[in-house]
């Protein structure tokens, strides 16, 4: 393969480790991902942690490419982006640190919006070359985005039905559209994170348009950047208190 998807979860993982283990991991990845290598015995017990707890997601979503499918669960359970086989080329340029530091860059530019400045001349040479194809992933993913969200609204018309008639002089309230947990992740792209486990309840559990409007009003959720932190504040602040209305 010259490309794989590369999923929020593996980011999050980078984004806490030093950059040499960043290095160490990313490079493992991509090595299982274009090489077919499976990870080195010089992993330390935190790096082996870690991958052990994304090599199942690895292999179901290779095996799915490889195959010429989309790995749609994944897919909607988590952003991503397509990682190609030159940034892995530019990755082997460079030693262990500098790797880190670079694919750190990447997914900080593809999920956060950041524009990353280096110390490092080369890695940001490196960067610049890569950055063309980034900015085209970022091109086809919003016009795909754009034309998914102009079929909805297509599809949502009935040529049949028509709506009743509003009587004079009273003001018809516009229809208000209601968000999937996806509309909401695509039109709040601060917010980082992913929902896995236990915690995927929230996906079809949250009323995520009602989540949209109270985080607009609510400081407190507006602070929120972490999809979970979010879901979970939301759920203990608005649902439980539906709940305890109910049971009055």
């Amino acid at each position: 393969m010259d490309q794989f998807t590369f999923y929020e979860l593996y980011a999050d993982i980078l984004q806490s480790m030093d950059d040499v283990s960043a290095g160490k991991m990313a490079s493992c990845i991509c090595a299982y991902e274009f090489e077919d290598k499976e990870p080195a015995k010089e992993l330390s017990d935190k790096e082996n942690f870690y991958w052990s707890n994304i090599a199942d997601v690895l292999k179901e979503v290779k095996e799915t490419e490889r195959a010429g499918k989309i790995p749609k669960r994944y897919n909607l359970q988590s952003r991503h982006f397509t990682f190609y086989e030159t940034y892995y080329n530019a990755m082997k340029l460079m030693n262990i640190r500098k790797r880190g530091v670079f694919v750190k860059a990447i997914c900080a530019y593809m999920f956060g919006n950041e524009e990353p400045k280096f110390a490092d001349r080369t890695i940001q040479g490196y960067f610049n070359l890569c950055k063309r194809k980034m900015d085209l992933s970022k091109k086809r993913k919003e016009s795909g985005r754009t034309g998914g969200v102009q079929k909805k609204k297509i599809c949502a018309v009935s040529p049949i039905e028509d709506s009743p008639p509003t009587p004079q002089g009273i003001q018809a309230d516009a229809p208000q559209e209601k968000l999937t947990y996806e509309d909401f992740r695509a039109a709040h792209s601060d917010i980082q994170g992913s929902l896995f486990g236990n915690a995927e309840r929230y996906k079809s559990e949250l009323n995520w348009s009602d989540v949209a409007t109270k985080r607009a009003a609510d400081e407190e959720l507006k602070k929120e950047r972490n999809i979970f932190r979010l879901a979970r504040s939301y759920e203990q602040k608005y649902m439980q208190k539906t709940v305890s209305k109910t049971t009055e």
